[in-house]
């Protein structure tokens, strides 16, 4: 797989997005939730998306992952979308002999569909989208110690409990190196939380405080669940 390099920074690529929001490539998926900052692989092989990521190498590189409301609607041309989608810049791509590609996603932003653009003569989904920003207390984020501190702990208490193979200690040496609240969210949720409708959340709230807080809800789920019957540790998380 090849790499873009010196492909711009999150900033850089976040004015691109801005700069889409007359046609942003929109990959419908069902049950998947792409986080800004996270990577996301893909293997793309419908003959709509093979267009769509040949038509993005192309140019800006630039697609959201968009969820289904309904996984059944899949096949449906336009099927309901969950209105917040991840967006982000392919950093890695393989086109195999056949013409399927192989992807590297790294998420950037949340961005708002405000408006599917029709009749495009191209097979694949484009939306006007309107790109989000994290939402912080009149304190900014040091104001939020307190929530990452609690999120902090809950993953290093998880590391702790769970086995090496598990990526959670890896996890928690990230996690000790991030100082932008919301992305600390994001990465912790992208790697631990697994229920699409808690992704999904997580995906649509803006406001840092309130998301650190349904992250937390998650990992102190995924502690309690590390225990078995009788209080004893379970063998793995």
């Amino acid at each position: 797989m090849s790499e873009r390099a010196g492909h711009p920074a999150a900033e850089s690529l976040r004015a691109l997005l801005g700069g889409s929001a007359g046609s942003l490539k929109i990959f419908p998926l069902p049950e998947v939730v792409v986080f800004p900052g996270t990577p996301a692989p893909f293997h793309l092989f419908e003959p709509r998306y093979r267009a769509m990521t040949k038509a993005a190498l192309s140019g800006d590189r630039l697609m959201a992952v968009a969820t289904l409301r309904d996984p059944a609607d899949a096949a449906q041309p336009r099927a309901p979308l969950f209105p917040v989608a991840g967006a982000g810049f392919i950093e890695a791509d393989e086109r195999l002999p056949d013409g399927r590609f192989n992807i590297l996603l790294r998420g950037v932003a949340r961005v708002r569909l405000v408006e599917e653009i029709l009749e495009t003569g191209r097979p694949y989904r484009e939306f006007r989208v309107e790109v989000l920003d994290d939402v912080y207390p009149p304190g900014g984020p040091p104001a939020l110690a307190a929530e990452v501190s609690t999120l902090e702990r809950c993953v290093l208490e998880l590391a702790r409990r769970s086995d090496a193979e598990s990526g959670a200690r890896d996890l928690a040496e990230a996690v000790a190196r991030m100082r932008a609240p919301g992305r600390l969210a994001d990465a912790v949720a992208a790697a631990l939380v697994s229920d699409t409708e808690s992704r999904i959340a997580i995906l649509e709230e803006l406001d840092v405080g309130r998301r650190i807080g349904l992250v937390v809800d998650e990992v102190a789920a995924l502690l309690l669940g590390s225990y078995g019957a009788g209080g004893s540790p379970a063998a793995s998380a």
